[in-house]
């Protein structure tokens, strides 16, 4: 939850949320964080009714980055932080899925 993260995992989350808002009319859109992620490892910037700006993918990586991780959102926790390593273990996980 919000409230459980710290500051920097907290404007991370809001964020990532703003982005999801403008795209979609929805606070967190599912796979919001796989497709943010795709856009600031040089994917698709492509985004709903949106597109994802140079400052907005600067902004996501330099926060990552200070945080350490990512953030997910499940039903129970709503948006919770992940390390790098737990994230790219579902990156994976999820790759591996797509992929089949």
């Amino acid at each position: 939850m919000l409230g459980d993260l710290e500051p920097k995992q907290r404007a991370l989350a809001e964020l990532m949320s703003e982005l999801s808002e403008r795209a979609y009319h929805a606070g967190w859109m599912e796979g919001l964080e796989f497709s943010l992620w795709r856009a600031i490892d040089g994917g698709s910037r492509s985004f709903g009714r949106t597109e994802i700006t140079d400052d907005q993918v600067a902004r996501l990586r330099q926060l990552a980055e200070e945080c350490g991780g990512w953030i997910v959102f499940d039903e129970m926790n709503e948006e919770t932080f992940v390390t790098s390593s737990e994230w790219k273990r579902r990156l994976a996980g999820r790759s591996a899925i797509v992929g089949r």
